[in-house]
């Protein structure tokens, strides 16, 4: 723990997992011009393109809930071991037909990470915010060679 200039206490994080979850709301934007996508839910698409590490979302229902992608992204230590590393979820209202994106900044398959192996991949999971209920579907594993 460090105390910092006007009081403030900072807690230094060895463990780059311990990261808190990041929710972006997603920006208007075209269908996605490549990548992986998962459909396999009625309501809602959800995409991963590994060039950009961009995050897309789709409304497909006219039912009246916003939709979101929850995302995981992990990495491999020096030892080939996958680890939990981020994770967060990416929403949009805007409506039956219209894409979202959130843009974020993963790992290369090929390039060091910060747990000094190679290694980065996604698992997305799009869903209906519905009443009481999430109404989901989730991808295999995504392997980032962005």
């Amino acid at each position: 723990m460090t105390l910092a200039a006007g009081g403030a206490l900072f807690v230094a994080m060895s463990n780059p997992a311990a990261a808190a979850e990041e929710n972006n709301k997603g920006v208007p934007s075209g269908a996605p011009s490549s990548g992986t996508c998962i459909t396999e839910i009625t309501g809602a698409t959800g995409c991963f393109q590994p060039y950009g590490d961009v995050i897309y979302i789709k409304d497909t229902s006219l039912d009246g809930y916003s939709v979101y992608v929850k995302w995981q992204n992990e990495i491999r230590n020096s030892s080939g071991t996958w680890h939990s590393y981020r994770s967060g979820k990416c929403t949009s209202d805007r409506g039956k037909g219209d894409w979202a994106k959130c843009d974020k900044d993963f790992y290369e398959a090929s390039s060091t990470n910060a747990l000094g192996g190679k290694g980065s991949r996604i698992k997305l999971t799009a869903c209906v915010a519905s009443i009481g209920d999430d109404e989901c579907a989730t991808s295999s594993w995504l392997s980032n060679n962005g």
